[in-house]
């Protein structure tokens, strides 16, 4: 009779260890899936979080920065479409050497406003990479109506990627 109580009360341990297991291994899991939609900025080298927020579908970002050359401002806008960033409008002022001159099929370059803007624009990128100017450029990110200036985040002349990806809640809590 001590011999069933025993073999019973291992039982049940041994099911208490396997249940608390299976608990563990679930929680490890949905805590590593990647659920949200994130637009995030990484190290080139280090791929080193550097920024991150979460988007909804369609959502739409903008980069900002001063031509080396002409010193005026330039802004392209972006929209987020399935994981991948795509290229939907860019306005500048001066239309001369290192801007764009070859239109694709369906763009349209109107003059307004002072300024010249590249319309219809699809142009699909899976990851932008850019190097962070370091004398004039001040890329700025505009993100959510907040401009952020990427100098704010990490130090000029560092080669970065911007891109679509999905975090995981440990990704969320743990930055990387």
């Amino acid at each position: 009779m001590i011999a069933n109580k025993q073999e019973g009360r291992q039982k049940r341990r041994t099911r208490l260890r396997l249940f608390t297991f299976m608990l563990l291994a679930t929680c490890i899991v949905l805590l590593n899936l990647p659920l949200f939609p994130s637009l995030v900025i990484r190290d080139s080298r280090s791929e080193q979080l550097v920024w991150s927020s979460r988007i909804k579908n369609d959502a739409t970002f903008g980069m900002r920065w001063t031509h080396s050359i002409h010193r005026s401002s330039i802004e392209e806008l972006y929209r987020i479409e399935q994981g991948q960033i795509i290229l939907s409008e860019m306005t500048f002022h001066d239309y001369g050497i290192g801007m764009e001159n070859d239109l694709a099929p369906g763009e349209e370059l109107i003059f307004q406003d002072g300024q010249f803007r590249v319309l219809h624009m699809n142009r699909v990128f899976p990851a932008l990479h850019l190097i962070t100017g370091q004398v004039r450029a001040d890329h700025t990110l505009l993100f959510a109506g907040t401009q952020i200036p990427l100098r704010s985040l990490i130090e000029p002349g560092s080669a970065i990627t911007i891109q679509a990806e999905k975090r995981s809640i440990l990704s969320e809590i743990g930055g990387y």
